[in-house]
């Protein structure tokens, strides 16, 4: 038997921890109304969107955001290239990490400058939930969104006062802290957190890989501190003010492959927006929204060769952004039972990085949007939306996006969809201008997109959703190999066609015994190699066996496969992990609780990515995965 089958076979055996059939509902929604969604109602229509609450999150026994997706969201592949805390490989519904629009409470994340983000923003503690909805959202979101949107929805006041306090240490080691308390005052509700996340981090290469010249210490480890609050004031019932601002301070050990004997990146990053909504009157609600982000890393490398000579080829050097942007939005809800949602977008971009050896002057991008959503009387279950978005990037480059969706529930178990568009993605600045490592060139095109989503659940006993996707890009920018171990970014000749789907199915076998499922099949062929595009996984897989022994002890089994993929010429993936795990509450109240997880139980030794050779490293190395990894958290709830 293939690794490839006995991935899949075991992924057909265990599977996610969901701890009751509400929760079995919550997994997998389609146009759920929240009451922050502002004027964005049931914008999704057509699409699937899974919604992660607070209470999975905790449930799925990990204090890492690319593990708890990976659980929840079929379809979607996360990774780490060198463990937490580092740049991450995604790919949704066969897409590339920069197909991926992120938000916080709607807010873009992603910046212009390299086009990803960090799931490490954002503090886990501070999450009420987070909304994955596949498929082109360029209408209401713009650029990016070509696969699809994460949405991270910060913690606010529920009604009651509440807090947490959260303590963890696994075996690397690492350790992990964090609290947070929320809070009524007269009309001022708030919500405050802090976290402290260090790492000795592990070894991620073979000894071989290691300069004899460098440094004794192998491992890469980190140590990042974060602090947010969330302020709401309720003027009246037709006034609404909330406020959020986050600071992130870290030391991230960065990892080379060569005589490097200090490799690091001090991080600063602010996060903050500012919401306004005014209930005008029954149809009527306008909202403005502010945000502003700035990010500020200094690296530092000082390497040793053979004969002892020291070299210090980068100290304190700036890489970093300032991104603010603003939002005018409307949501008129006709007598009919109509909606017509509105909007205008500003944002600005500026930035410099000294190590790729390029600076981004000020960017401005304009957009107006419109989405219509008729209400039909003969239709009863049937939710239809279009929309049309207009982007001036610049004086030679305007997209227009159109999107048309349906949702239509069939009886109170089975519900169908899709959904049809168009999107477009943004050159970054480093792939425009960067002087080193994978070079840049300022002749890039936009990225542009044609996407088709279709879309079937049953919600029962069992819960079963399938998704299939078909998406055509015209100009996908990628790296290409000049020869020399030199790289630089073109877009390719030809179009890169995506098409696949992924199934989710949760079930109880017993009042205890809980079994969850998920597996994705995704192609994203090149037109003029037919070679699949790098760090795209064909296949995925995740199950999960959740058994609850009492209402205050459940155990769980899972097994994870993630399929071959090409990263810079060489092939990484191909590997199982299977995790286990217990927790309990440790008073009748549940106020306390204790959680034992083992990640990769079996130890096994997989290459989780592959490190670029060039600018000093001779030749492609692979990137070792954690070991297995024992890890201790409790929570004190009040």
């Amino acid at each position: 038997m293939s690794l490839k089958q006995m991935g899949l076979a075991v992924s057909l055996l265990c599977m996610v921890n969901v701890s009751s059939a509400d929760d079995i509902e919550r997994i997998s929604v389609h146009g759920i109304q929240f009451e922050n969604d502002g004027t964005n109602k049931n914008v999704t229509l057509g699409s699937d969107m899974t919604v992660i609450s607070s209470d999975m999150i905790v449930q799925a026994g990990s204090i890492d955001i690319n593990k708890i997706l990976t659980q929840f969201v079929p379809g979607l592949f996360a990774n780490g290239r060198a463990g937490r805390h580092t740049d991450t490989d995604y790919s949704l519904q066969g897409s590339r990490p920069q197909d991926i629009l992120w938000l916080v409470d709607g807010n873009r994340l992603n910046n212009r400058l390299y086009g990803s983000t960090y799931t490490d923003t954002i503090n886990p503690m501070m999450i009420e939930r987070i909304e994955v909805i596949k498929g082109g959202q360029g209408v209401i979101y713009g650029s990016d969104a070509i696969a699809g949107v994460i949405n991270i929805i910060t913690k606010q006041y529920q009604g009651h006062d509440q807090g947490e306090v959260s303590m963890s240490v696994d075996s690397l080691p690492s350790y992990d802290a964090g609290a947070f308390v929320s809070a009524e005052v007269d009309n001022f509700q708030y919500t405050l957190s802090a976290s402290t996340s260090q790492s000795e981090g592990y070894q991620i290469w073979p000894n071989e890989e290691y300069s004899p010249t460098a440094a004794l210490d192998k491992t890469r480890g980190y140590q990042m501190n974060n602090f947010s609050g969330k302020l709401n004031w309720q003027a009246n019932d037709q006034h609404s003010l909330t406020l959020f601002t986050q600071v992130n301070m870290g030391n991230l050990e960065r990892p080379l492959a060569y005589n490097a004997i200090l490799s690091e990146n001090d991080r600063e990053q602010i996060l903050s927006h500012l919401d306004w909504q005014y209930q005008a009157n029954d149809q009527l609600l306008l909202q403005t929204k502010i945000h502003y982000q700035e990010w500020d890393s200094h690296y530092s490398e000082i390497t040793k060769d053979e004969q002892g000579n020291i070299d210090v080829p980068y100290w304190d050097a700036y890489w970093g952004f300032k991104d603010i942007g603003a939002t005018i939005s409307a949501n008129y809800q006709t007598t009919s039972g109509s909606q017509w949602i509105a909007g205008a977008e500003f944002q600005q971009y500026e930035g410099a990085d000294e190590v790729m050896e390029f600076v981004a002057e000020k960017d401005d991008n304009y957009a107006a949007y419109v989405q219509y959503q008729p209400h039909f009387d003969a239709l009863p279950n049937t939710g239809l939306s279009v929309g049309v978005r207009f982007n001036r990037l610049s004086d030679s480059d305007q997209q227009w996006v159109g999107s048309l969706g349906m949702t239509h529930e069939i009886d109170n178990q089975w519900q169908v969809r899709g959904s049809i568009g168009n999107g477009y993605r943004q050159a970054t600045v480093y792939e425009l201008q960067s002087q080193v490592g994978t070079l840049g060139n300022p002749e890039l095109e936009s990225e542009t997109s044609q996407n088709i989503n279709l879309g079937l659940t049953f919600q029962g006993d069992t819960h079963i959703t399938l998704d299939a996707f078909w998406r055509n890009v015209d100009n996908l920018i990628e790296a290409t190999d000049l020869g020399n171990a030199v790289w630089q970014y073109n877009n390719v000749s030809g179009n890169v066609l995506s098409y696949g789907a992924d199934v989710h199915l949760v079930t109880n076998f017993t009042q205890a015994l809980e079994f969850e499922f998920s597996a994705g099949y995704a192609n994203a062929t090149r037109e003029d190699t037919g070679e699949q595009i790098n760090r795209v996984p064909e296949f995925t897989g995740f199950s999960k066996l959740n058994y609850q022994s009492s209402d205050a002890l459940n155990f769980w089994f899972s097994g994870k496969y993630v399929g071959e993929f090409l990263d810079y010429g060489l092939t990484a993936g191909d590997y199982v992990l299977a995790s286990a795990g217990a927790q309990y509450w440790l008073t009748g109240a549940q106020d306390q609780q204790l959680s034992l997880t083992i990640d990769n139980l079996f130890d096994s030794e997989i290459t989780q990515s592959i490190f670029k050779h060039g600018h000093r490293a001779e030749y492609p190395i692979e990137t070792l995965g954690a070991p297995r990894t024992f890890q201790m958290q409790y929570r004190y709830l009040f």
